[in-house]
C-alpha cells in the first residue's frame, strides 16, 4: 500500500464535504473519500479510453 500526502487546504476541504449531511456516512473517513472518488475517475478514464 502507497502513501498519498494531501496538503492542508485540500484537506480541511475533504473535512468539510464529509460533515456535509449524509455524506459521513459515505465517507467515514478521509481515507474512504481518497479510494472511492480515486476509484470512481479512473472508471472515467477508462471509458473514455475505449
Amino acid at each position: 500500500m502507497g502513501v498519498i500526502k494531501i496538503d492542508d487546504e485540500l484537506l480541511r476541504k475533504i473535512k468539510a464535504y464529509i460533515k456535509e449531511g449524509d455524506n459521513r456516512f459515505n465517507f467515514p473517513t478521509v481515507k474512504t473519500f481518497v479510494d472511492k472518488v480515486i476509484h470512481a475517475h479512473l472508471k472515467k478514464l477508462e471509458k473514455n479510453e475505449k
